[in-house]
């Protein structure tokens, strides 16, 4: 592989769809690229862009057996799927356009599994688009034959549901059902997090229990936080930016925990964060994060703007790790 390719690759430079597809293709062909490209990743999330190229060359100077590599996606198709699809790289995203099934639709199911420091948008076969962020997971039918368009999700994602009055649009997640006609909407479902979080942008959504009773329904700049422990769902007015923000690339966040923004972080740029004092996940923060800082900028902002200090532990083939913990004052 030509290492010029890699490193515009890396460096998301690289304006040619065949030459993009081409580097892709080289990484996925053996656990052995994308063990290298794990390495790369650290260094380069480590560094940032400005001295990726000088990191780079001098970490092979060391082994020279070693090759450059850049960030790619990963889409896993359960193996009986029968979309056509066709992908390419936009920036920080991923882009899917679904066909229609080749075959019956009863046979034809894929999952798209979004890798940790990834983005990726679907459009799917009946035109809803939908933006998938950093470690969600989204099964949908090739095409839709039934009376309702169903998808499943795990994790958080904004959809924009082409309008279709006779068909609606489910979106079923763990523990709860939005059901919609045509609107746009942010939801946030993670496994296991012990809260969904639903917030209207435009039109009007239903949401139900698994079993189909009516829950709640929400209009435009409306947000429900589902407890699925207490079984408990709350609604507010919100501003829906601070919902929505991270699929043009940025973090916005007001008087959260950082051990809440720490999640976020962390899938974000697919690190490990490890509070060595438990206070500081009390702390709380307003402001904004742009994804295509590399993180031990926003490491040093947050260590220039409270009393914490930060270290970064750098791991070749597994995401590196963050320390936190208090400084003296």
């Amino acid at each position: 592989m030509d290492q010029e390719k890699l490193i515009r690759f890396a460096t998301n430079s690289a304006s040619d769809k065949e030459e993009t597809g081409e580097v892709i293709d080289w990484i996925e062909e053996s656990e052995e690229h994308q063990q290298e490209f794990n390495r790369i990743k650290n260094l380069w999330s480590y560094s940032g862009f400005l001295n990726f190229d000088e990191l780079v060359r001098n970490d092979q100077m060391q082994d020279p057996k070693k090759t450059r590599q850049g960030k790619t996606i990963s889409l896993k198709i359960l193996p009986y799927a029968a979309a056509l699809i066709l992908a390419f790289v936009v920036g920080g995203f991923s882009f899917y356009f679904l066909k229609d099934s080749l075959f019956k639709p009863e046979f034809a199911f894929n999952e798209i599994r979004v890798p940790l420091g990834q983005n990726t948008e679907v459009i799917l076969a009946d035109q809803t688009h939908i933006w998938l962020n950093s470690g969600a997971t989204l099964s949908y039918p090739s095409a839709f034959e039934n009376k309702v368009r169903e998808v499943r999700l795990s994790g958080e994602a904004y959809m924009e549901v082409h309008h279709d009055e006779e068909r609606p649009f489910h979106v079923v997640t763990s523990d709860l059902t939005v059901n919609v006609l045509g609107t746009s909407f942010n939801i946030e479902a993670w496994k296991n997090s012990g809260t969904i979080n639903v917030t209207l942008v435009k039109g009007k959504i239903n949401l139900q229990d698994n079993e189909g009773k009516l829950m709640a329904v929400l209009s435009p700049n409306e947000n429900a936080t589902y407890s699925t422990k207490e079984k408990r769902l709350g609604i507010s007015k919100v501003n829906t930016t601070f919902y929505t923000s991270w699929k043009e690339g940025t973090i916005v966040f007001r008087n959260e925990k950082l051990g809440d923004i720490s999640q976020k972080l962390e899938r974000w740029f697919n690190v490990k964060i490890v509070f060595e004092d438990e206070s500081v996940k009390e702390l709380r923060f307003t402001g904004s994060i742009l994804r295509n800082k590399p993180i031990d900028q926003i490491m040093e902002i947050l260590k220039y703007t409270s009393n914490v200090g930060y270290s970064i532990d750098v791991k070749e083939q597994e995401p590196n790790i963050i320390h936190l913990k208090k400084l003296p004052m």
